[in-house]
């Protein structure tokens, strides 16, 4: 059966930077070895991202290389995470109201990848 934690795979040009750049934004995790890392959002979380290095995954599984999943991250000190963020991103966009949603902001990682954040009270 299915257990209540979850990974996903993150695959990246490069583990130190994209480390580097989730410890940033307050993310914890530790690099496993070259081609590897994982980080979560909080010690506690049950959630997992695992990154990988794309050249790795190129080698094991090249067919779900190019895959980017789209992620909403959920933040109740919200204006804070939008600063911390801006100051490691150049890509972030500005915080927006969206019906049903409340407000909301988006980011990319070194490697381009999208990802939404909203804000929960």
């Amino acid at each position: 059966m299915f257990q209540s934690e979850l990974a996903i795979m993150l695959y990246v040009d490069n583990i130190n930077d994209a480390l580097a750049f989730w410890q940033g934004i307050g993310f914890v995790g530790q690099k496993i070895d070259d081609n590897a890392a994982t980080i979560k959002p909080a010690v506690d979380s049950q959630v997992t991202l695992n990154l990988y290095a794309k050249a790795f995954i190129r080698e094991v599984s090249p067919e779900v290389v190019d895959n980017v999943p789209s992620l909403m991250f959920q933040a109740n000190d919200f204006d804070a995470l939008h600063a911390k963020v801006t100051a490691v991103s150049d890509a972030v966009g500005d915080i927006v109201a969206v019906p049903g949603l409340g407000r909301v902001f988006n980011f990319a990682d070194p490697d381009g990848h999208y990802y939404a954040v909203c804000e929960v009270k």
